[in-house]
């Protein structure tokens, strides 16, 4: 991030906006506050920062209005929202609105820092790649991957741009997709191919995860397994098709990510962001390939707005 670039924490809670400040600032990340949402649009207004982390329940503004106001206002600005126990429908019609992902408030040490850079990498991504492309009229892309996630963010760029030259998607909206990518994708690198459960990711600040992460990259059969990506766009839809060479799972046992008692739950996280953000979503029956597809918005999808 450039350093004339900061985070700003949008909180009404003093001793929670504290505390993440403290851990993106030992990270080394500037961060600036506001303790409402009217108050952090007009902080936006008067200086651009590098993305958003926002509270749900707030006076003056609550998050969810925040999220409109910005995606209205400043479509590429990543809003990254923190989440309470009894915020799940708050937040769900957030993310639809163009929250680009969440981190549940109890675990706030174990995934913030990850999150803030996971979307700060793919938004620099994306700001690099062309856009326009008027005569297109179909694009195929077939990729196949190391089980590398520091590759994901110039990977999804690369997934993104037909996307958006096809005009499946608004640039509020890219970013979602872009999330739903990298959700997928690390699902299929990670638990897929190198078979680490993401329950590791509340024990001991997710250190056992990423140890096991790091052990099974260089140990077969798990170093040899790859991630295969197809992609088919054409201006009616774009179909993602993401498979990985893991033992699978059954579908049916995936708890419902629409189920609000689930939204808190670390191991639903990443499917609840896709199901967000793409207009279709189905496994196979062993559960190693995943396919996405997303549509234009419709005539009436764009009178709401």
């Amino acid at each position: 991030m450039n350093k004339r670039d900061y985070i700003l924490i949008v909180e009404d809670s003093r001793t929670q906006s504290a505390q993440m400040q403290f851990l993106l600032e030992e990270a080394d990340y500037e961060t600036k506050c506001a303790v409402n949402g009217q108050l952090g649009l007009e902080q936006v207004r008067s200086e651009m920062p590098a993305m958003v982390v926002t509270d749900l329940h707030m006076p003056e503004m609550n998050g969810l209005e925040l999220v409109e106001m910005l995606k209205m206002e400043y479509p590429s600005l990543p809003v990254l929202l923190t989440t309470a126990e009894g915020s799940e429908e708050i937040a769900i019609e957030a993310l639809k609105k163009g929250a680009a992902s969440y981190v549940p408030k109890r675990n706030l040490e174990e995934m913030l820092l990850s999150t803030v850079e996971q979307l700060l990498a793919l938004a620099e991504a994306s700001q690099k790649e062309a856009q326009l492309a008027e005569h297109l009229t179909q694009v195929d892309i077939k990729m196949e991957l190391p089980n590398d996630d520091s590759l994901l963010p110039q990977i999804i760029a690369r997934l993104q741009r037909p996307v958006e030259e096809l005009k499946i998607c608004s640039e509020a909206t890219s970013f979602t997709i872009a999330t739903a990518l990298d959700e997928a994708l690390r699902n299929a690198m990670i638990h897929g191919n190198l078979e680490v459960s993401s329950d590791l990711r509340e024990i001991d600040g997710g250190k056992p995860y990423a140890d096991l992460i790091r052990k099974h990259r260089g140990e077969s059969p798990y170093q040899e397994r790859r991630v295969h990506i197809s992609l088919k766009t054409t201006r009616e839809e774009a179909v993602f098709v993401i498979r990985d060479e893991g033992p699978g799972f059954d579908p049916s046992l995936i708890p419902d990510p629409n189920d609000p008692e689930n939204f808190d739950k670390v191991s639903g996280r990443g499917l609840m962001l896709i199901q967000a953000f793409m207009d279709e979503v189905s496994h196979s029956h062993n559960g190693s390939q995943i396919t996405m597809i997303k549509r234009p918005p419709s005539d009436e999808d764009d009178d709401d707005e």
